[in-house]
């Protein structure tokens, strides 16, 4: 595997490609009960009580798709900032007229998947039929397909790759291991790998013993100080999450603004779609940096797919 790559240029001489991206998703019928997998930001309620789902937890949860979309909106187009949004599929289809607004206003649709479960609990046909709605969803309200797909909880299974490859989908967020883009080739295609960086996603400031919102935003600026500066040589990107039922709540959405008005004042920064970027790297770099699936190793070792579905 090819860990050192030559440096890349970004349009206009850019240091840093930012992009902050949102997640706007809808969850499943377990929300707020005893035994759900999804995080929370309260106490569930115990098995034993008689009303068995939390109203705190799912009303918190739809503050997104009611107020908190609408702000971050807001927000972007007061900044002039396009980004890419990440439905679940079924956000699409309920809420149709906010994604028109959504490309409207020139951000880019990508996508999670049909509904905010988990991949790797997924037999390949599942993930697959659930993913194949979620494109259907898009191009009936967007009119086009997605082009950019994330896992949700950036937890994707042993098959995704070769399945949103199958589906048209050209760029895949999940990887963790890079800073600029790469090639990663798949039988039957190739993908162009961006890595979101999870660390910095406001669902890290979201729980009572996580940081504090204040806190996440030194993170953004000590990361965005660190990539500027070495950009003046080996531009890199800053790609991370921003949820509606979190950043959209009004004392943090200030905070994301403020980190946007931070970046403009340096310059030398491209605010771009996840999707621009990857278009950018396809064009002019698309040999720069190429590996195969499965691209990572475990214990020292490169791996097999199959090393994913084993506990040794």
């Amino acid at each position: 595997m090819k860990r050192k790559r030559m440096p890349i240029k970004w349009p206009d001489g850019a240091r840093v490609a930012i992009t902050p991206c949102v997640a706007f998703e809808t969850w499943p019928e377990d929300l707020g009960t005893p035994g759900s997998m999804q995080q929370e930001n309260r106490r569930p309620y115990p098995r034993n009580a008689v009303t068995k789902k939390s109203l705190g937890t799912i009303t918190d949860r739809e503050f997104g798709e009611r107020v908190g979309v609408f702000r971050m909106l807001e927000l972007f187009r007061k900044e002039g900032v396009q980004t890419t949004f990440f439905p679940t599929g079924i956000t699409v289809a309920n809420y149709p007229d906010v994604l028109k607004e959504v490309v409207g206003d020139g951000h880019e649709v990508g996508t999670e998947t049909w509904i905010h479960d988990y991949s790797y609990m997924k037999r390949r046909e599942k993930e697959k039929r659930d993913l194949q709605r979620t494109v259907q969803a898009v191009k009936e309200v967007v009119g086009q397909a997605p082009k950019g797909y994330l896992s949700t909880g950036v937890a994707p299974s042993e098959f995704t790759p070769e399945i949103i490859l199958e589906l048209g989908y050209t760029y895949w967020m999940d990887p963790q291991h890079e800073e600029t883009p790469y090639t990663l080739k798949l039988k039957g295609g190739e993908l162009t790998a961006l890595s979101y960086c999870q660390d910095l996603n406001d669902y890290s400031s979201y729980q009572r013993a996580g940081r504090t919102p204040r806190e996440l935003l030194e993170m953004w600026k000590d990361c965005f100080d660190c990539l500027y500066e070495e950009g003046a040589t080996d531009p890199k990107f800053m790609i991370w999450g921003n949820h509606p039922f979190i950043g959209g709540r009004p004392y943090r959405a200030g905070l994301l603004r403020e980190f946007i008005r931070y970046a403009k004042g340096h310059g030398k920064v491209w605010f771009a779609r996840a999707g621009d970027i990857a278009k950018w790297y396809r064009e002019n770099y698309r040999d720069a940096q190429v590996e195969e699936w499965p691209n990572f190793s475990i214990a020292g070792r490169r791996a097999k797919k199959g090393d994913l579905l084993k506990l040794r």
